[in-house]
């Protein structure tokens, strides 16, 4: 399969290529994605990327507030299509942007964080944790300005984080990208948002966004209730929570040593992989 190159276009530019290739039906999709299965046939995998473009874009333009190039992160996202595709199963039923979206935005954070990684922006959890937790607040309130006085304290109250790493990530996420409000410079008055109006409204989108959230709580739930009484707990605690306890804090519940308690959450992890991630175990790391 070849990448596309999107390398070197504006956002009009990628909209306007992506938005021209066929939109394909399930039952066109379902016969390609066979063909691909069974026969190996590239040519299917190439019109189920291309067909799919469209959609690396719109999910693209939900990153653009990190300050990286467009282009960049609809190459990454296009990346993760490549790999969805290459793994989709259509025995299973359903779209392939329904399992697609996984990878598509995979990709797409694995790239932010590696490029903020290069400017010591570092990778732990809590890192992780202030740095969408902090693009998401300013998307919602426009907390991060260039005034951060009175602001880094209740952020910080808000993330449960000190104000110096709020700060730290604060200045990373000041570089902002270009808004989406900003004019098309080539196309007269309209601007991004002009682009984006419709297909934001798209009721395939949201159907196909239903299908995905209904099939992964359904596999949770199932998941969940081959576990044991006190593993559902440990999971509770220590992996749907925003403060888990800590393994000392479990071994004195349950009476065990910490060890132990370490070897019962990885057991724990190993069960949820298999069972809900097959393909898509970058959802548990």
């Amino acid at each position: 399969m070849t990448l596309p190159v999107v390398q070197n276009n504006s956002a009009s530019e990628l909209i306007s290529r992506f938005e021209g290739f066929p939109v394909l039906s399930k039952e066109e999709e379902m016969d390609l994605a066979w063909r691909l299965k069974n026969d190996n046939d590239i040519s299917a995998a190439q019109s189920l990327i291309t067909a799919n473009l469209r959609n690396v874009v719109r999910i693209a333009m939900n990153y653009t507030g990190y300050g990286l190039p467009l282009e960049d992160i609809v190459q990454e996202g296009t990346i993760g299509l490549m790999v969805a595709v290459k793994k989709f199963d259509p025995s299973k039923g359903y779209r392939l942007m329904t399992y697609a979206v996984w990878w598509i935005k995979a990709m797409i954070h694995d790239y932010i964080l590696r490029f903020f990684s290069q400017v010591k922006l570092g990778t732990t959890k809590l890192q992780k944790r202030l740095f969408y937790g902090l693009n998401r607040l300013s998307a919602e309130a426009d907390v991060v300005d260039e005034n951060l006085n009175g602001q880094s304290a209740a952020i910080s109250a808000h993330l449960d984080a000190n104000p110096e790493q709020v700060e730290e990530i604060i200045s990373r996420l000041s570089n902002r990208d270009q808004s989406l409000d900003s004019p098309v410079t080539d196309l007269g008055d309209a601007s991004f948002m002009d682009f984006l109006a419709d297909t934001r409204a798209n009721p395939e989108d949201k159907v196909m966004e239903s299908q995905r959230a209904f099939y992964v709580k359904t596999q949770i739930h199932r998941s969940l209730e081959k576990l044991s009484e006190r593993e559902q707990e440990i999971v509770r605690q220590r992996l749907m929570t925003d403060n888990p306890l800590t393994l000392e804090d479990l071994g004195r519940q349950y009476s065990i040593s910490k060890e132990r308690v370490r070897q019962i959450e990885n057991n724990i992890k190993m069960k949820l992989k298999k069972d809900l991630c097959g393909d898509m175990e970058f959802m548990m790391s």
